[in-house]
């Protein structure tokens, strides 16, 4: 049997495994970040709107206030999902493998940690993602779990951008129409942040009420055979869960539901029943992660620390990987949620 991998091998195999993607962190939330420290600072901007003052040519120019910004401080929870490597899985045949066996105990036991890594960065991916979705929804969510009290990370976006249709404006009912709607909304959103909407999310159920509006059906049906930009069946965005649908002059439209595991084992779904998110690249959001507290790791600033090791007494295999995620919306009033049935 082969020994247990080091850190630098280990480091190394995860960043050469094919990244899963996901659907809201890579369309929202592209950009990277890794913080040596415990804590993760972030700069939420609250710049202004101002118009340039006229003043005569002779006259000294005044100085303006630098855009501004408030800097929040976090302590990210911790995740760190761990998998005991059987020893006697080295000597059982493998599922897709030749009844004969074709490979060795060695061989085995690397691939079974190699899988052991690959289940762990989907998982924290997908709990990326679900933070993500937490942001997009209400601007904010809680993070908690075994031994860490819930605590609300707060994004401070304004209350105009998260609303949920009542009565008689309710997509699906008389005189309400879906373009509509959706351009004042994204009217909302510039006038208070001067962020432009490019993208609108809907749920499966969003969607289903969506279709119905045969005026917004028309503009969708004559935007994809006019312009030819668009396939005239909706079009899967691979391994990302969503489908392209079609756009409307500016609008880029999805459909997008993702199913995760709670704590019970109980599938939950990652968007709520008729929800549609709102926004675009002016959001600027990041997937931070902070320092990795392991001796091994030295405090260093890393996205996932992988490690393997042997306990001796009773003898067993482990393969575990580390990560401190806080993913973050750098301008929250770019983003705007509806529930609109």
């Amino acid at each position: 049997m082969t020994d247990v991998f080091t850190t630098r091998q280990l480091v190394k195999l995860v960043e050469d495994l094919r990244r899963p993607r996901s659907f809201l962190l890579d369309r929202f939330f592209p950009e990277i970040q890794t913080f040596d420290t415990e804590v993760i600072d972030f700069d939420v901007l609250t710049g202004g709107r101002k118009l340039a003052p006229f003043v005569s040519p002779y006259v000294a120019g005044k100085p303006r206030k630098e855009r501004g910004f408030v800097t929040k401080t976090f302590k990210p929870a911790y995740v760190k999902p761990k998998t005991p490597i059987k020893i006697t899985g080295a000597f059982r045949r493998r599922p897709g493998e030749r009844y004969a066996g074709e490979l060795t105990p060695d061989m085995r036991h690397d691939l079974a940690v190699m899988e052991a890594l690959e289940d762990h960065a989907e998982e924290v991916l997908r709990r990326k993602e679900w933070m993500a979705a937490g942001a997009l929804d209400a601007g904010k969510y809680d993070v908690e779990g075994e031994d860490y009290p819930k605590v609300e990370v707060d994004f401070g976006r304004h209350t105009d951008l998260t609303v949920a249709l009542t009565s008689g404006d309710r997509w699906g009912e008389t005189g309400v129409k879906v373009m509509d709607t959706i351009e004042s909304w994204a009217e909302t959103v510039q006038g208070h942040s001067g962020a432009v909407v490019t993208d609108v999310v809907m749920d499966p159920k969003a969607w289903k009420l969506a279709r119905k509006d045969e005026d917004f059906q028309k503009l969708l049906d004559n935007r994809r055979q006019a312009s030819g930009n668009v396939e005239l069946g909706p079009i899967s965005l691979s391994r990302e869960g969503a489908r392209y649908v079609g756009n409307v002059g500016d609008f880029d439209f999805f459909v997008y539901q993702e199913i995760y595991e709670d704590e019970a084992g109980a599938p939950q779904k990652l968007l709520a029943d008729h929800t549609v998110l709102m926004g675009g690249s002016d959001i600027e959001g990041v997937q931070a992660h902070g320092a990795i507290q392991d001796p091994q790791a030295g405090l260093a600033a890393m996205e996932l620390f992988p490690k393997n090791w042997v306990e001796n007494d009773p003898p067993l295999e482990f393969a575990m990987t580390q990560s401190a995620p806080l993913v973050i919306p750098s301008r929250p009033n770019a983003s705007f949620r509806a529930r609109v049935r």
